[in-house]
């Protein structure tokens, strides 16, 4: 008995044996390149009162998407009612509208398991709208009538006022969401609009006038894109538009350019003090650009050797290797019309904190002094290459992206042009674009922590300039 185990033993693991030599190796594997990336052609006209509409059929599912665009965003609150068009946003469909309240609209909407909604952005607005095809015509009652009369109902002013402030009073909660703040508003500056934050007494001057005023100002016909996809037919869907919005005609002066960017370097160390955290949340970071830049596709790469994925410098150094790091990544972030932000963010606990920080700035250093691995560069640009096939992976991904290119004046190809440009970067390119961006003198290092348990005093780093996280009180009545 045992002399037939022993065989069958000797078989299979003669079996697995040969089996093992005959299966490559994972680095062995050749994978096809991935399509060229096909835009879809939408149908675009502009209505009789000035509205650029794109439609894009979809004929897959029976449902039909909307999203309208309004040049517009917080970037235009005025100095002192900060948050004024966040609430104006909120209770533009909350408030209902002339004929229904919002609560009314929302019982209609959910009995036909449909939606409208509007939101507030930096640089944009919008409203969207989803729905099936059966209908569509009902939605789009409800989208027009949120779009072009708002009530601003006094119910769902205060309601939103209210929730603003319980907002302000909580957001020092999160240690890793002060960080995010802190990070921003110091590196755009706290006194413009890019960088200061929303306070009590901002929202309690608002009024339901000022909503009013806000809206009349940027919610009109000529300073709106649409975009519709979805199961219906183009033609049709033209037709339903002009008739559904033949009697919104106001008119406006054209919007002016969004304030621009004049924040210089702030580079130093920013302790946020919480005492009741055990690990340390942290940023470092500097102004970035735009997607326009000539660098910006070297840029991409460059930030993703350093911290993108298991495999770049940051994650491999200071979480493989010294275990210093919770988590850690970098990225270039660059916005349509005006600079975005290199940052690197991780997270430690409380005594390793200096060291992570130290850590971290190091790796920055050493990507200015030598060029990049083959490999590194290989594996960065496959990685940004390969991720433009979800750009476009579905119709409402292809329409919005070119509606945005649309919106900010970027040329149609400009993302073909990009891969272009990205996969022409080379290791050299890696190098000069991190020695003329990504000095290390100029980072702005904000840590949010509790110092006490810190093992080694940040002041390491840099000198310490304290970040206060008191939250001026409600003004009183």
């Amino acid at each position: 008995m045992k002399r037939i185990f022993l065989a069958s033993l000797v078989c299979a693991v003669s079996a697995a044996t040969s089996a093992a030599q005959t299966i490559p190796s994972y680095q062995q594997l050749v994978y096809p390149a991935l399509k060229q990336v096909k835009i879809p052609e939408p149908v675009t006209f502009t209505l009789k009162n000035g509205m650029r509409v794109f439609l894009l059929e979809d004929h897959e599912l029976p449902v039909i998407n909307g999203l309208a665009l309004v040049r517009t965003g917080n970037l235009f609150d005025p100095p002192d009612e900060r948050g004024l068009s966040s609430v104006m946003a909120d209770v533009l469909r909350a408030g209902g509208t002339g004929s229904k309240t919002g609560d009314q609209i929302d019982e209609e909407l959910e009995n036909i398991a449909a939606a409208v909604e509007s939101n507030m952005g930096e640089t944009n607005a919008s409203i969207s709208f989803s729905g099936l095809k059966e209908t569509a015509a009902t939605v789009l009652r409800v989208f027009k009538d949120v779009m072009t009369e708002p009530e601003f109902r006094h119910d769902k002013i205060d309601l939103t006022i209210s929730q603003t402030h319980s907002g302000i009073d909580r957001r020092n909660d999160d240690a890793q969401a002060i960080v995010e703040r802190e990070i921003s508003d110091i590196l755009y500056g706290r006194n413009n609009p890019y960088g200061w934050s929303v306070e009590h007494a901002d929202i309690a001057r608002i009024r339901r006038e000022d909503l009013q005023q806000f809206y009349r100002r940027y919610y009109f016909p000529k300073n709106i894109m649409l975009a519709i996809y979805g199961d219906f037919s183009a033609a049709e869907m033209k037709d339903q538009l002009e008739k559904l919005f033949a009697g919104w005609n106001p008119e406006q002066p054209p919007v002016p350019p969004f304030p621009a960017v004049t924040a210089k370097s702030a580079a130093g160390v920013f302790l946020a003090e919480k005492p009741d955290v055990t690990q340390t949340f942290f940023a470092m970071g500097l102004l970035g650009g735009t997607l326009r830049d000539p660098d910006y596709p070297a840029l991409q790469v460059a930030a993703n050797i350093l911290g993108s994925g298991f495999t770049s410098r940051l994650m491999s150094q200071i979480r493989t290797k010294m275990g210093l790091a919770y988590s850690i990544g970098a990225g270039w972030g660059a916005a349509y019309d005006h600079p975005g932000t290199f940052r690197i963010v991780g997270s430690t606990k409380s005594a390793s904190t200096t060291d992570a920080i130290l850590a971290a700035r190091k790796e920055v250093e050493k990507m200015r002094t030598a060029e990049v691995t083959e490999q590194e560069l290989k594996t960065a640009k496959d990685s940004v290459l390969n991720s433009f096939v979800f750009f476009f992976d579905s119709p409402a991904k292809s329409l919005n992206r070119m509606m945005m290119y649309e919106y900010f004046g970027y040329p149609k190809d400009f993302l073909f042009e990009y891969q272009k440009r990205l996969a022409a970067v080379t290791r050299a390119d890696v190098l000069r674009v991190f020695q003329e961006h990504i000095n290390p003198a100029n980072l702005s290092i904000v840590a949010v922590g509790n110092s006490k348990d810190f093992g080694k005093p940040l002041s390491a780093a840099g000198k310490i300039e304290t970040i206060d996280l008191s939250i001026p009180p409600m003004p009183s009545q």
